[in-house]
């Protein structure tokens, strides 16, 4: 768990944040952290949260926000003792802990004479700023003196950087850091200092000298003070050219002629590793992405601090390839245009890593010169950023991924937003619009920065209201380049790369909302021409990713460049292409749907849950289309029985119903299924009466004109929401007819949805025998047909008979065995209710502590869906909390339930498996 100060305040466990909720909460947190390892008294927190003069609720306000705590990071984490609280962290999991030891060993470093080592300390610490100190609390009286201490040690690492920088003799990296820094702080004498020495360094001793007036008139001016003695000799010594002012020797350290960034390089240290990885593996990597997915600011922070030449060649304004040998020279320092001979001359043997930043319009060329370069210098290795590969031998691509939208580009868009709206603090509701933002921009780094430049005149919900008007995202900065100027110039110089195939494919491809394989993409997106051909190109221009986990290869667009390739279709074209997609995922919303019912099914759940971007973007576009409703509603209905299995019971139930609202006229068969689906999922959702009337109205339509599958299955679900109803006598004769119309259709998994029904309404008319007997069909009609989960259900109902027999052990077998089959399936709704029902079993067989942890899992994980048993089985539900609360205290009760509650499923798997053993 790292605990994160400098800029806002963030605990990660896992890479990933940890919601710490208000204003409030966060404070207590900062307050404690300001006391490592010590407890703090919960008068004192008192005063540095509230001031001096705290609400007569404070006690209990501290109390609740500490309790708030505890429950996002873990009861051990904040500890109590003797009437204080510390926060259970190590120096080495508080950033600002990390950052003074980090400058503390820069220091060490430096005076040993180990300045590249210093170097490397000293800019590691600095990355560790998000942004200013203590952001949460930067108003707050308690948090002064530390915001204070923190931004001065922050001063003493740059000047610490940039005193390593000129010890190496990497002057103009010196230069330009100590500029940056005067020019924030221009009253600082030690950096004003930097600057005089490394420009007098880089042979330009008159500006070293106006740098001195410059600071000599401001100290006069605003302070009426002249400068420091050591200001005061520096600015001699170079009037007399001491001899102790010379550079060191040129040949004391490689030339790196990339220059230092402008701003902070945020979020990367992974990709960083991973790039300078490749560079020390292979002599040709090439970083491939989008316009705007930051290749050359990365290739640039790779390449700094390389112990070695390096050189850099930018390439954007060479369109013409017989300019390319001359720029290259130029890179070597050579004046006199030559070729691939002349440049392998000047590098000689020595090691060198030319730089050459965008080349995707050169790719051609460039394969052929790069190629010879690698061939007559023995110690060049190539770093390329380009959107497309060159395709040649040795050549390891990296491809360049966003940024992870709820952490790294949050912190690039505050980053950059402290430039133009300094007065602007994100508070927790805002920074949840940020990270949707973020989300809405695919982490794309350009789009965060260029969304982070509105804030001059827009707040964050504003932006992201206005991210489909391709104006929107525009930079007013003077110093970036045209291609950079906007999100859409960014996309705009890829597109122009592109042939005509490749060009109509990424329009067309558009219409995809999420990943998609190569049959799709020729079914919905294709032509006469073929798919294929283009398609690759289109990944190799960085403007389709290929997923490399899927097979068969399945691919995506980003969502930028989704509504930028959306843009180029004409209205016919567009019209067309959603007809495609439509008829394309109702097709395979069919094929799913009846997957689903076989041995296939959990494969069938993943497609659909990987494609509902899809299939709700299908959806959307037949609703909006009165031509495309009828088929909009057969959409809906064939994917009920996924939003049944997968909790996605108001998603579900919102699209049946706009559905069913745009198709009043369509056939009875659609009518019927979808209304079957509306009825299943009002029972999950616990709203019986609405239940009925939807499976009733279903029912006369299926009799009037309905297929025989649609027929017979609104006549099992009418059977058994009669018999939760209590009316068990209309149940029986229901559930004959219902048996009837399934075993006429052939379908063992339609007669095991049957007879669970028929079981049901047994059960329910005082009959368990009967019943038993009854779902023992079931079972094995299910598992004969390999609808699994019917089997599973009818074993979940039978464990709920065993528990009222009073045959707990029984109860316990069937219901362990019905959630492994379920969790198996990647269930969700039957999963969380037979795990309702185990709990049940645990408690009557002596172990109500995990019963009760169960009971915890569930509630969380339910809540997340929408989803309780005790709603859906009003009868029986809440007996099984009461058998698991009766046998525990109420205290081991709580702690249990919030054990649970804490547990993802994976965590739940583990704890039934342990159970297993230990039973």
């Amino acid at each position: 768990m790292d605990f994160l100060i400098l800029g806002p305040l963030e605990v990660v466990v896992a890479g990933a944040a940890v919601p710490l909720g208000g204003a409030k909460p966060r404070a207590v947190l900062i307050a404690l952290l300001l006391h490592p390892g010590r407890y703090v008294a919960a008068d004192r927190l008192i005063a540095d949260v509230w001031g001096d003069e705290p609400p007569p609720s404070a006690v209990n306000a501290l109390q609740s926000y500490l309790s708030r705590l505890r429950r996002a990071l873990g009861r051990d984490a904040v500890r109590h003792h003797a009437g204080g609280y510390r926060v259970a962290a190590g120096p080495e999991q508080v950033d600002a802990r990390r950052f003074e030891a980090g400058v503390a060993h820069a220091r060490a470093a430096l005076a040993g004479g180990d300045a590249a080592g210093a170097l490397g300390a000293a800019e590691a610490a600095l990355r560790l700023w998000r942004g200013p100190a203590l952001l949460d609390v930067a108003g707050e009286l308690f948090a002064q003196a530390e915001i204070a201490r923190l931004t001065e040690l922050r001063r003493v690492a740059e000047d610490l950087r940039v005193e390593c920088l000129l010890a190496l003799g990497r002057t103009a990296e010196a230069v330009a850091r100590s500029a940056e820094v005067v020019a924030g702080e221009p009253l600082r004498e030690r950096s004003r200092a930097q600057l005089m020495i490394g420009l007098y360094r880089a042979g330009r001793p008159a500006e070293a000298l106006a740098a001195y007036h410059e600071g000599r008139t401001l100290l006069a001016d605003q302070l009426g003070l002249d400068p420091g003695e050591e200001l005061r000799a520096l600015a001699g010594a170079m009037l007399r050219q001491d001899a102790e002012l010379a550079p060191a020797p040129a040949a004391a350290s490689p030339v790196n002629a990339v220059p230092p960034g402008p701003d902070r390089f945020v979020g990367r240290d992974r990709e960083l590793a991973e790039v300078r990885a490749l560079l020390d593996e292979h002599r040709l990597v090439t970083l491939t992405g989008p316009g705007g997915a930051g290749k050359t600011r990365l290739a640039m922070e790779a390449c700094r601090g390389l112990p070695v030449d390096v050189r850099l060649a930018e390439l954007a304004g060479v369109e013409d390839g017989a300019l390319l040998e001359p720029a290259l020279a130029q890179a070597f320092g050579l004046a006199v245009p030559t070729g691939v001979a002349g440049i392998a001359e000047a590098a000689g043997d020595r090691p060198v890593v030319l730089l050459l930043d965008n080349g995707e319009q050169l790719v051609a060329a460039l394969a052929g010169v790069v190629r010879r370069l690698l061939a007559k210098v023995p110690g060049l290795r190539v770093l390329l950023t380009s959107r497309s590969p060159l395709s040649v031998a040795g050549e390891r691509q990296y491809p360049v991924p966003p940024l992870p939208a709820g952490t790294a580009a949050v912190e690039l868009f505050l980053d950059r937003a402290a430039a133009v709206a300094p007065g602007w603090v994100c508070g927790p509701a805002e920074r949840a619009v940020v990270a949707a933002l973020c989300e809405r921009l695919d982490g794309l780094p350009l789009a965060v920065e260029l969304a982070a430049a509105q804030l001059v005149a827009l707040a964050p919900a504003q932006i992201l209201d206005r991210l489909d008007d391709p104006r929107a995202l525009v930079s007013p900065r003077r110093d970036v380049d045209e291609r950079h100027r906007s999100l859409e110039g960014a996309i705009d110089a890829t597109h122009r790369l592109l042939d005509g195939p490749q060009r109509e494919l990424f329009a067309r491809l558009s219409v995809f909302a999420g990943p998609f394989d190569l049959d799709a993409a020729e079914r919905v997106a294709g032509d006469a021409d073929g798919v294929l051909a283009p398609l690759t190109g289109l990944i190799t221009g960085s403007l389709v990713t290929a997923l490399p986990d899927a097979s068969p290869r399945r691919y995506r667009m980003l969502r930028t460049l989704r509504q930028y390739a959306e843009r180029r279709l004409t209205p016919d074209g567009r019209a067309g292409l959603r007809r495609r997609h439509l008829a394309w995922s109702g097709e395979l919303a069919a094929a799913a749907d009846r997957g689903l019912r076989g041995p296939d099914a959990r494969r069938w759940l993943r497609t659909l849950a990987a494609g509902q971007d899809d299939a709700r973007a299908a959806l959307a576009h037949a609703l909006d289309d009165p031509a495309l409703a009828g088929a909009g509603l057969r959409l809906a209905g064939d994917l009920s029985w996924f939003w049944y299995r997968g909790g996605h019971i108001v998603e579900g139930l919102r699209w049946l119903q706009a559905a069913l609202a745009a198709a009043p006229d369509a056939a009875e068969d659609d009518r019927a299924r979808a209304l079957t689906g509306v009825a299943c999922l009002r029972y999950l959702a616990g709203d019986l009466p609405a239940s009925g009337a939807a499976i009733g109205a279903a029912l006369r339509l299926a009799r009037a004109g309905g297929g025989p599958v649609t027929l017979a299955r609104a006549a099992v679900y009418h059977t058994l929401l009669l018999g939760l109803s209590g009316r068990a006598a209309d149940g029986r004769k229901a559930g004959e007819e219902a048996h009837a119309l399934a075993a006429a259709c052939g379908e063992d998994w339609l007669l095991a949805e049957a007879l669970i029904s028929i079981g049901h309404v047994t059960w329910a008319g005082g009959d368990p025998a009967g019943a038993a007997a009854v779902l023992d069909e079931a079972i094995e009609a299910g598992t004969r047909s390999g609808f699994a989960w019917s089997a599973s259900s009818a074993r979940w109902m039978r464990a709920e008979l065993a528990l009222g027999a009073g045959a707990p052990e029984e109860a316990l077998r069937l219901a362990s065995l019905a959630v492994a089959d379920l969790d198996e399936q990647d269930d969700v709704t039957g999963w969380l209710a037979t795990a309702h029902l185990l709990a049940s079993a645990l408690a009557h067989t002596g172990r109500p502590g995990d019963g009760a942890v169960l009971l915890g899992a569930v509630a969380a994980l339910g809540g997340r869906v929408g989803y309780a048993p005790e709603r859906m089985d009003p009868v029986n539900a809440p007996g099984h909390v009461e058998a698991v609360a009766s046998r525990l205290d109420p205290g081991a009760y709580a702690a249990a339930l919030a054990r649970g509650r804490r547990m993802d499923r994976a965590a739940v798997r583990a704890h039934l498996r342990a159970l297993d053993r230990l039973g």
